[in-house]
């Protein structure tokens, strides 16, 4: 707080959960949510930033896109990437940067991170991917970034667009608060585009969760080979329709010309989520389990 200009800002701290954002759960992220929600209710703020750990800040600002959006000012996400006490740390020009932030734009949920060349990004919250192992990057999906934090300024992307699934963030955030102890242990199974996945080895008759989402490779495909094939995406198809499972697949571009072997994919029923990063896609999914919506209320999806 040392580096903030005086009588500028005035802060109210809350630490509703603490914790390696590594060991975050969904119960975790049920609580944070909630705690937010309490706290807020018939208060008024400028801005809210939420200070989170690298790992999983990903996930999290993506639920925040769905949840937080709607409440009419605008909310900051940001980490470190190394320990504050590090001269090399990032994090005390990311919390400025998000003071900034706030005081220049109206409403949203952003993500403010410096680069490993120096340059202060600030990314839509519903367009951030997972940072890069070898740099610890965050990225926009398609490198669609809002925009950079130049002295203090920010300067929008000109070429910026987002492509929002349709919901009421407010009705979503209050829902969420109301079924922290009810959602306890519900989730989502993701599972990563590996050659071997053997999907006869997954239990898919466990009741906490009900969708599915299969990363795809680079192309927006997958295994295809025939359906006895434990190996096969088609097998796992049948085998979520045997337990009312749902099987979505992403990141697929709904512009892109498809392989043939996605052309099967689709063919077989199962759910393309078009243009969206895989991050965003759990984040719907994960709200959907947690309230018991259908995901075609959040997203225009076939079938």
């Amino acid at each position: 707080m040392e580096n903030v200009p005086e009588g500028r800002f005035s802060f109210t701290a809350v630490e509703p959960l603490q914790t390696l954002s590594e060991n975050m759960t969904p119960d975790m992220l049920l609580q944070l949510f909630g705690s937010i929600s309490d706290f807020i209710e018939h208060k008024i703020f400028d801005g809210m930033i939420i200070a989170h750990g690298t790992d999983t800040l990903a996930y999290t600002a993506q639920l925040a896109n769905l949840l937080l959006s709607g409440l009419g000012f605008p909310v900051v996400i940001l980490g470190s990437k190394k320990p504050l006490d590090d001269p090399m740390n990032d994090g005390q020009a990311n919390f400025l940067h998000a003071l900034e932030l706030i005081s220049q734009v109206k409403s949203g949920v952003y993500v403010v991170s410096r680069s490993c060349s120096g340059t202060d990004y600030v990314h839509s919250a519903g367009m951030c991917m997972q940072a890069d192992s070898q740099t610890d990057d965050f990225h926009s999906y398609k490198d669609n970034i809002f925009g950079t934090m130049e002295a203090g300024k920010l300067i929008e992307n000109p070429g910026f667009s987002q492509r929002l699934p349709a919901f009421n963030s407010r009705e979503l955030l209050t829902g969420a608060a109301a079924v922290r102890s009810e959602a306890a242990g519900r989730t989502v199974l993701l599972l990563d585009a590996a050659v071997g996945m053997q999907y006869q080895l997954l239990d898919l008759s466990r009741p906490e969760f009900t969708f599915i989402i299969q990363r795809l490779y680079h192309s927006g495909t997958a295994c295809t080979v025939p359906h006895d094939s434990p190996f096969s995406l088609l097998y796992l198809q049948d085998v979520c329709r045997e337990n009312s499972k749902r099987l979505f697949i992403a990141p697929i571009e709904s512009e892109r010309t498809p392989y043939s072997t996605t052309c099967e994919l689709l063919e077989a029923g199962i759910t393309p989520a078009y243009d969206f990063p895989v991050e965003t896609v759990w984040a719907v999914l994960l709200i959907c389990t947690w309230l018991k919506k259908d995901p075609d209320e959040f997203f225009t999806l076939p079938g």
